[in-house]
């Protein structure tokens, strides 16, 4: 191939190399513009509740909430009562919510953490009848934080959780399903006091025998238990399981929780791995 050929493919290789990374960066600017333009559409229906709003103690009318970049907590009592609020984004920079600060918002249904929190305190959520599923990544939940919420069916906890309070869940009498990580350090008694419809709960690896104790009021509800443990043990004397279960425990112990005769009690014994929601160690997928 003589040089005036070779440079005129080369050239003409350059031309559509260019061509296609600016192909490439088009769409992909124009990709980006169209996900900006969708979240600011989204958001064109939420109000979101600004230092000045707080300064002048505005109690906000709208359904929908969420707050602006400079509310880095919510102070106590900030929104207790209010009946308006129906949906809530809880901004990644806020690291505390305060004694009561939604109490009574019976209208409340849906709230979304939107980052890790620090503390959910004592009685926050107390009263929030319509809210009906929690998912939350939070170190500790205080008193009486969720209690009487009577439409909650399902509290899921994310790998940072560490302590919940006493009275945290209580009365939550639709209560179906609590998931907590292999991490969890501390759960006080009466934390799920009256919880009589708990159907699918974990029994974190410092919990194997207080747990099921904990939610012992609905052990004839019980369908799916996950013991997040670290080793195989003998089943607790508060455990009472039933043949509608499925006992869910870590790989590598599978054949010994499935020869224990007291574990053979439940209606099957299966490897986490199997799980929905876990691995075979008992972390989260």
């Amino acid at each position: 191939m003589n040089k005036k050929v070779f440079s005129a493919l080369a050239a003409l290789c350059l031309l559509f190399t260019l061509s296609s990374c600016d192909k490439k960066d088009a769409t992909q600017e124009k990709k980006v513009k169209v996900e900006k333009e969708a979240t600011e559409s989204s958001a064109k229906d939420i109000f979101f509740y600004t230092s000045k709003h707080r300064k002048d103690k505005y109690q906000p009318t709208e359904e929908k909430m969420g707050f602006g970049s400079q509310i880095m907590d919510i102070a106590e009592n900030e929104f207790r009562d209010n009946k308006n609020i129906k949906e809530l984004w809880i901004a990644p920079q806020i690291q505390h919510i305060a004694n009561g600060a939604f109490a009574g918002c019976t209208s409340l249904e849906k709230v979304h953490f939107q980052g890790e929190i620090p503390v959910v305190n004592d009685g926050a959520f107390e009263g929030c009848t319509a809210l009906k599923n929690l998912r939350i990544d939070a170190y500790t939940v205080g008193v009486d934080a969720f209690k009487n919420c009577t439409s909650l069916e399902t509290a899921r906890f994310g790998e940072h959780i560490w302590w919940l309070r006493v009275g945290a869940f209580e009365n939550c009498k639709k209560l179906k399903s609590v998931l907590m990580g292999i991490t969890m350090k501390k759960i006080d008694d009466g934390a799920f006091s009256g919880c009589t419809g708990i159907e699918e709960f974990t029994v974190p690896n410092d919990f194997k025998n207080r747990m099921f104790g904990l939610v012992s009021a609905s052990a004839e509800k019980w369908k799916k238990v996950y013991l997040l443990s670290t080793e195989y043990y003998a089943m607790p004397k508060n455990c009472t399981p039933n043949k509608d279960c499925t006992l869910y425990v870590p790989d590598a112990f599978l054949a010994k929780f499935q020869a224990d005769a007291d574990w053979q009690k439940f209606g099957s014994i299966e490897p986490l791995s199997k799980s929905k929601y876990f691995t075979g160690e008992g972390f989260w997928k």
